[in-house]
């Protein structure tokens, strides 16, 4: 087992399987030339489309090709909430905010073994199943429906991915990637419990075994919450933030930059929003953490590549298992 890991996390945006199948596009193999750069053992990806060839596609297609080739040979891709109607009237129409079935899955690409049959998706915990949540509060902001007693906590999916790193030892990245915070009242209180059910989940393995602290874990995600920026309920991020069972530091700057992701990008100008939405957060009883860093490399010859990848940069994290 190496004694140090790399985490990734890349929001890459609107990463359809249109996409995925052209090996010419220009935004895939932007985002592929960044992750070759900085090749992390374990890395979630953002807003691909939640189809099952979707992780393999971009393995083949972008990251073996080219300079500088790597593999990941081990991938998993989620079922989401994203697109799914629920036959109720708004705000509770969709599972998911999507265009279209499955548009923002969460795929983990893997180069150590992902022990599949211990996988756990969390997108279909009813909201009302958290204790003292937000619903009720959100039923009385005059609108017509309530929310349905089965509507989901989670607008895309929560994965617990057990990945081995030695004999007997298995490390649980958690990907996630909550609502974004914004447009209606219901997604800020949405958000809110999203980072309450993960901070319950993480103390939960924190919990386990027969001393505490000894299960490894890493939280790996676009959290759609900057409490600095005033971007979610700043009192539920914090907490989570603050939670003693993970190691939290603040990056250098802004993960998030608006305009990317399209060719060709928005330069970078005032009135632009930035934030800081992606999060890399060991356990602080299993990991020391170096970092993270956030591949923002403005002034260079990589900047428009980053602005070609997406509106979110890539943000990393080397860790030592202790």
């Amino acid at each position: 087992m190496a004694a140090r890991l790399r985490f990734g996390q890349f929001n890459i945006r609107d990463l359809t399987m249109e996409k995925l199948l052209d090996p010419g596009n220009p935004q895939a193999l932007a985002a592929a030339r960044i992750i070759k750069r900085f090749c992390p053992d374990v890395l979630s990806i953002d807003e691909m489309e939640a189809e099952p060839a979707a992780p393999a596609a971009f393995v083949e297609n972008f990251l073996k090709k080219g300079e500088n080739p790597v593999d990941y040979p081990y991938f998993h891709i989620g079922q989401t909430n994203s697109g799914i109607p629920t036959g109720f009237p708004p705000p509770y129409d969709y599972r998911g905010y999507g265009r279209f079935r499955g548009q923002y899955g969460i795929a983990c690409l893997s180069r150590l073994k992902i022990v599949f049959d211990g996988i756990r998706n969390l997108k279909d915990a009813a909201w009302r199943s958290l204790p003292e949540s937000y619903c009720d509060e959100a039923d009385r902001c005059r609108l017509k429906q309530g929310c349905p007693d089965d509507f989901p906590l989670w607008s895309n999916a929560f994965l617990d991915i057990p990945i081995e790193m030695e004999e007997g030892t298995a490390l649980h990245a958690i990907l996630v990637h909550p609502t974004v915070p914004l447009r209606a009242y219901v997604n800020l209180r949405r958000n809110a419990d999203q980072m309450r059910f993960l901070k319950n989940y993480i103390d939960g393995l924190a919990a386990d075994g027969s001393s505490p602290g000894e299960t490894p874990f890493v939280v790996i995600g676009d959290l759609n919450a900057d409490p600095d920026a005033g971007i979610g309920t700043n009192e539920a991020t914090k907490r989570l933030l603050e939670d003693s069972n993970i190691t939290y530091r603040k990056t250098d700057r802004a993960t998030f930059l608006e305009g990317g992701g399209v060719e060709p990008p928005l330069e970078k100008r005032p009135g632009l929003r930035e934030a800081r939405l992606d999060y890399i957060l060991p356990s602080s009883r299993c990991f020391k953490l170096y970092g993270p860093e956030v591949f923002a490399p403005e002034g260079t010859a990589w900047w428009p590549v980053a602005r070609l990848a997406s509106d979110h940069f890539f943000v990393y994290a080397d860790c030592e298992f202790i």
